[in-house]
């Protein structure tokens, strides 16, 4: 009786090992299985976006560059930036969904929403984030052309910025203001450090250049040769600014580069962060907001950085505003009416 009291004993201690191990292997699947969700769904959180800014040398690559590292301190986004040929090119870019966010000159960006000289036809889906910052024309020459005014320009070689810029579209308004237009000059189509390059080398005579203060470009070439900054006439260009509501005439001020020891008279208009509806409103709602509760990461990116303000986020606007950024900004307060 005993030893059949014990086989019995024995037989349920296995019978109990063995419940428990099936039941360990249950747990152990479940939670393997929910941390895969969990881990899937996480991936699927993480949105892939890429932006388009400008030349290495000009200033939409740093700011753009700040930019995007602001972004992807949100666990939600992974943002690369992209060199490109400026404003125009990456409105094409948003336009074929080649990428999902770009920068671009108010004036231009206002061009590209409304099918305006270079498009084809408007880009309806177009739509702003934010302003950024005054992107300044600098009319660049060397000091031994004695060259003073936009005027002298007549019959000279002039690098008018990339294919596909809003400095060239823009440079091409400032200039036909004072009476000048293609004809008048030999355009030469080129990047800014291309531009400052021939400069140096006597290649071309002038180089328009479209970007924050300091431009990295217009430092290299006032550090390497003597150099003037045309000014614009404030009666002819005051003209344009009073039927464009997206440009304004700016000084740069006496000392921002090496030898130009005075004030310059200049045309200005602002940089925008652009994206198209193709991004729904939650997305761009997020991007928003890590865009603004990091934004000393783009402060420290450039000094035209510091400007990426709640403050200045609506000013200069030229196209409507993203539905998630309106969201956004409305719980902050600001009036995007």
């Amino acid at each position: 009786m005993n030893t059949q009291k014990g086989e019995k004993e024995m037989k349920k201690l296995v019978l109990l090992g063995l419940a428990l191990i099936i039941s360990v292997s249950l747990v152990a699947c479940s939670n393997s299985e929910k941390t895969s969700g969990d881990t899937d769904a996480e991936m699927q959180e993480v949105n892939k976006l890429s932006m388009a800014t400008g030349g290495s040398t000009g200033t939409y690559f740093p700011v753009g560059t700040g930019i995007a590292n602001a972004i992807s301190k949100s666990e939600k986004f992974d943002v690369t930036v992209q060199t490109s040929g400026g404003s125009v090119a990456n409105m094409k870019m948003l336009d074929g969904e080649e990428i999902q966010l770009g920068l671009g000159a108010s004036n231009t960006t206002f061009a590209g929403y409304n099918g305006d000289d270079p498009f084809e036809k408007g880009i309806e889906k177009l739509r702003a984030i934010s302003a950024l910052y005054p992107e300044t024309f600098q009319f660049v020459v060397r000091e031994d052309s004695g060259m003073k005014v936009i005027e002298d320009l007549k019959g000279k070689r002039v690098a008018v910025g990339a294919p596909g810029s809003g400095t060239e579209r823009t440079g091409k308004i400032i200039l036909a203001a004072h009476g000048l237009t293609y004809d008048d000059i030999q355009p030469e189509f080129m990047k800014f450090g291309e531009a400052v390059t021939a400069l140096k080398d006597k290649a071309i005579d002038a180089a328009i250049i479209g970007s924050g203060l300091p431009t990295a470009a217009v430092v290299d070439a006032s550090s390497s040769m003597n150099i003037t900054l045309l000014e614009v006439n404030k009666e002819k260009f005051g003209k344009v600014v009073e039927s464009e509501p997206y440009f304004t005439m700016v000084t740069i001020p006496a000392g921002t580069y090496e030898g130009v020891d005075y004030d310059v008279v200049t045309g200005a208009s602002p940089a925008l962060l652009i994206t198209t509806t193709d991004l729904d409103e939650d997305i761009v709602y997020e991007i928003t907001k890590a865009l603004f509760e990091n934004v000393k990461t783009v402060h420290d990116a450039h000094v035209q950085g510091k400007n990426v303000t709640l403050e200045n986020a609506l000013k200069g606007i030229s196209i409507p505003l993203h539905p998630g950024t309106v969201k956004y900004y409305e719980e902050q307060g600001l009036d995007v009416k």
